[in-house]
């Protein structure tokens, strides 16, 4: 799948969400709403974890080449 398919995906299922939930106020919206959120969570959950990966392995190349040159 391409960027611009997941995006009008994504588009897609916020309006769906949104419409079941706030308006209609339906359990399947609210069952939607929870699984947006769980999804958010991993997401900053996710992206914490591969900026702390990457800020590790550079700290550790960095640490290594100082040595080199020394």
């Amino acid at each position: 799948m391409n960027k611009k398919t997941v995006l009008i995906l994504a588009i897609v299922y916020m309006t769906v969400t949104l419409i079941l939930n706030n308006v209609l106020q339906t359990a399947i919206g609210g069952f939607m709403m929870t699984l947006s959120l769980l999804a958010f969570v991993v997401l900053v959950i996710g992206s914490a974890y591969y900026i702390i990966k990457f800020h590790i392995k550079q700290f550790n190349y960095n640490h290594k080449n100082r040595h080199d040159i020394e």
